[in-house]
């Protein structure tokens, strides 16, 4: 399904009403909920580009770097207290000498402030971190306000579900000119955040007449008329 260029909506953000709150989302593909301070992010896959060049692929260096500037900045930009992850908070099971680590143990040192929950992913295979980061560990789906955070899209009964797991992409046609950009995904499942992560690729998504879709580019949010 193709989703037309002549857009409603086009804002460095863009709003949304969920579970009868406010919620903004963001061109550094964060969520955030005002009323509870919340940010929420999905899919940051720290370590990915380490597993990948342990087998052998040589893949650029400096996106942890790249993708922890991007929380600071979301997190100052909103004042946020909470910080949720909505599952695959590493790309897999990190050994305790693993040069991500030092670095997010820094970075944790200059947000003590927030509070930090996981909503363990599909790449979660782990209990708990080698390392102590003061993190909550969350297996299974968590309410947050009148929302449920989980890691895959899915009904829930006690609300709205806020969920990553698949990297939604959409596509996007203007006579011979084709995109792929990311997007938040509004569907009856709930609203499905694109992967923070900077290295990691897109489930191109086919969404229903009825949803929402908001593409981001340039660092800008657009709701995308679909057709």
């Amino acid at each position: 399904m193709s989703a037309s260029t002549d857009t409603p909506h086009r804002t460095h953000e863009a709003e949304l009403e969920l579970g009868g709150e406010r919620l903004l989302l963001r061109a550094d593909h964060s969520l955030y909920w005002p009323a509870g301070e919340t940010l929420f992010v999905a899919d940051t896959h720290f370590g990915k580009g380490g597993v990948f060049r342990r087998q052998g692929v040589n893949v650029p260096s400096g996106t942890t770097e790249a993708d922890l500037a991007r929380l600071t900045a979301a997190l100052d930009a909103t004042g946020a207290r909470q910080l949720i992850v909505l599952g695959d908070f590493v790309h897999a099971p990190p050994a305790g000498d693993e040069p991500w680590l030092t670095r997010f143990a820094a970075w944790r040192d200059t947000h003590r402030g927030v509070e930090i929950v996981v909503t363990r992913g599909n790449h979660d295979r782990i209990s708990r971190l080698p390392v102590e980061l003061g993190i909550e560990w969350q297996a299974g789906a968590r309410r947050i306000g009148p929302f449920v955070a989980q890691h895959e899209p899915g009904v829930d009964t006690r609300g709205p579900v806020l969920c990553g797991h698949i990297h939604p992409v959409v596509r996007l046609a203007a006579g011979s000119e084709r995109a792929r950009p990311p997007a938040f995904w509004l569907g009856h499942n709930g609203l499905v955040l694109p992967a923070f992560c900077g290295f990691a690729g897109g489930g191109m998504v086919s969404p229903e007449p009825d949803d929402r879709v908001f593409v981001i580019g340039e660092g800008e949010v657009i709701e995308a008329r679909l057709g």
